[in-house]
């Protein structure tokens, strides 16, 4: 069975800023500017003004229409919605994930200079593995804990390539997971402003 027209609302806060164009959405905040394109999915999006039923108060609203399509395809409808708010979320809030080292024998030592992650002494080589920050995402170190690090940005999904990519260089390879234990590992993601 396919449907006619699924549609999704989003409300954007005040102080947020919301084009689209060509289904490339750009979402200006307080805290910078997050542009994504959906160009591969088949939607109508569209940023316009609309009146509460029952409070009477306008608002602009991004509006996303999918035309004839079944259940399954409709689902798309919510992840698009999904990634909007998350854009929106970043430009006003910021994104924080928090990373843990955990070693057993060999302590690992954790620089952050140059804009990159410097990862020295895992698992007691020698070399020295380096993970470049992309732009808009920066790293700390914990002040109370050195061997905690912070990642922050405004886009949820670099932040995550850019934790992948840290976890992923310090896993153990051709070895039993069960017994090397060591790597960097996310013990917490949220917010930055809450």
């Amino acid at each position: 069975m396919k449907y006619i027209l699924k549609t999704e609302k989003i409300v954007i806060p005040s102080g947020v800023t919301v084009t689209s164009k060509a289904r490339v959405v750009t979402v200006k905040g307080p805290k910078g500017t997050v542009t994504k394109s959906f160009k591969h999915i088949k939607a109508e999006i569209i940023v316009q003004k609309e009146q509460d039923e029952h409070t009477k108060e306008t608002h602009n609203v991004v509006r996303i229409n999918i035309y004839m399509n079944t259940y399954k395809q409709g689902a798309i409808l919510y992840t698009l919605r999904s990634h909007i708010n998350n854009m929106i979320k970043g430009v006003t809030s910021g994104f924080r994930y928090k990373m843990h080292e955990v070693h057993k024998h060999f302590p690992i030592d954790l620089q952050v200079k140059d804009n990159a992650v410097n990862i020295i002494k895992y698992l007691g080589q020698r070399d020295i593995k380096v993970i470049p920050l992309p732009e808009g995402i920066t790293c700390q170190k914990n002040p109370k804990n050195p061997s905690e690090l912070w990642f922050d940005g405004i886009d949820c999904d670099q932040l995550g390539c850019t934790c992948s990519k840290v976890f992923q260089s310090c896993y153990p390879k051709d070895k039993d997971i069960r017994k090397f234990l060591d790597g960097i590992f996310i013990s917490e993601r949220g917010l930055l402003d809450n």
